[in-house]
């Protein structure tokens, strides 16, 4: 029984159990017998299985009161961020803070892979407790390492406050970013290489009969030259990053025009259906809700698209853009020359902050440098089923390998989402390169299965 079978009797046997099966059945034999079939199907079936359930008229009121607290709770968090705001933490408190946290991460003898645990060594601690960033942020080593402080299972569990972060407690994020990004033997001053685009012309369409690759999407990060990262935006900044980002889309031509939204201006239910197709972004994740990456919501966030949806820039999301180019088929040299020619037209009226060590800066140390990730949506079932193979050719040719659903989720009926796994070190040119040799060994290894099943 292949594991979608087993989950699939796992899942009735459970509606079973829950009395689901059961009452579905007498709800529908109940409509069979009913003489006058309703002309609405299933406001009956709802009727009959839960008679003390809202009418239509009621399910809008309470809908009415919800959004309605929903909006009064956005308020009161936007109110209470800016109270917070108010409050200058002193010296010893931080020194309070700092300390706690860093005697509640060493005291986990549970989660002890934090980079941050690795790398901030008593000594460091020291030197840096008080220190901070120049005026007018002043970032104090806490507002970078809050969220590891608090979530021990964190990979890395350090994000920057500002540019300046980087240099300023320089001995505690450089090692952590050379172990990340595989650059511990790197000497040199200078770990990324100049922006490089390449020849666009080599990335092609991997799949043209659209046998295997279900969507492609290459996205990366830009932060603006002058405004500290999230943990540190004042909500007066988040407005202006997001003014100035609306002003550049402004200039956009051809199949990048587009219409940009303020995601306050946009209700519940369009929110949740832009998630679906992909083209919003939520809150939701634990580790930057922790560092400060939602404060003031929704204030200064948004949306760019063009009406194909295969254009994108997320503002204030995590770094100040995420530019996004995407499209339903295998033709990642299309997705490769539309994010460039976007990334081309916003650099007129934007200068994005790069670091003369780690190239173009994000929040995280995890995409610094090109902060680039390629991926494709690909369906491979029969080399799917070889688990250990898949790891090692993946491992081989640098590639990251995610379930159906993305990150920490399982591979179903052979699909799977795979991406560049490198960002440090190598041009935008050589990471869509390297995913797109992958993708080809890896379609080759699933087109030799097919053959040698047809010859068994």
């Amino acid at each position: 029984m292949t594991s979608i079978e087993s989950k699939r009797v796992q899942y009735r046997k459970y509606l079973e159990r829950a009395g689901v099966i059961d009452a579905l059945s007498k709800a529908l034999i109940k409509l069979y017998e009913e003489q006058n079939k309703p002309e609405d199907a299933i406001r009956f079936v709802r009727k009959f299985m839960c008679e003390s359930c809202p009418d239509d008229a009621q399910y809008d009121v309470m809908k009415n009161d919800l959004d309605e607290a929903k909006t009064t709770i956005a308020r009161l968090e936007q109110e209470l961020e800016r109270l917070r705001g108010q409050i200058k933490k002193s010296p010893e408190e931080y020194q309070e803070l700092t300390m706690a946290g860093y005697k509640s991460l060493i005291d986990d003898e549970e989660n002890v892979s934090s980079l941050l645990r690795k790398y901030l060594t008593p000594e460091l601690l020291e030197e840096y407790m008080l220190v901070t960033t120049s005026a007018p942020v002043e970032a104090y080593l806490y507002d970078c390492a809050v969220s590891g402080f608090e979530h021990h299972d964190s990979h890395v569990g350090i994000y920057a406050a500002d540019p300046e972060s980087y240099d300023v407690f320089n001995k505690l994020f450089d090692p952590i970013i050379k172990e990340y990004h595989g650059q511990e033997e790197n000497e040199s001053d200078v770990l990324q290489k100049d922006v490089d685009w390449g020849n666009v012309d080599e990335i092609e369409n991997l799949d043209a009969e659209r046998k295997y690759i279900l969507s492609a999407r290459i996205r990366i990060a830009r932060n603006i030259e002058g405004f500290p990262f999230f943990p540190k935006l004042t909500e007066k900044q988040l407005i202006e990053v997001e003014d100035r980002i609306r002003a550049a889309t402004e200039t956009m031509d051809g199949e990048l025009i587009g219409t940009y939204l303020t995601l306050g201006d946009i209700d519940t239910e369009t929110q949740q259906e832009m998630v679906k197709r992909h083209i919003l972004f939520q809150r939701g994740d634990r580790f930057l809700q922790t560092a400060g990456c939602f404060r003031f919501w929704p204030t200064g966030r948004g949306v760019y698209h063009n009406p194909a949806e295969t254009f994108l820039i997320w503002v204030n999301e995590e770094d100040h853009l995420r530019v996004i180019s995407m499209a339903q088929c295998g033709d990642l040299g299309d997705v490769y020359q539309r994010l460039v020619n976007g990334i081309s037209e916003l650099e007129k009226n934007l200068t994005f902050a790069r670091h003369q060590s780690y190239g173009n800066m994000s929040a995280c140390p995890t995409n610094l440098g090109t902060t680039l990730r390629a991926s494709v949506h690909i369906r491979l079932p029969l080399l799917s089923k070889d688990e250990e193979r898949l790891k090692a050719m993946a491992e081989e040719l640098s590639l990251q390998i995610r379930g159906t659903g993305g990150e920490h989720t399982a591979i179903e009926d052979g699909v799977m989402d795979i991406s560049n796994k490198r960002r440090l070190g190598f041009t935008e040119f050589e990471l869509v390169k390297s995913l797109q040799d992958g993708i080809v060994a890896l379609i080759n290894a699933e087109e030799e299965l097919e053959i040698a099943g047809q010859e068994g």
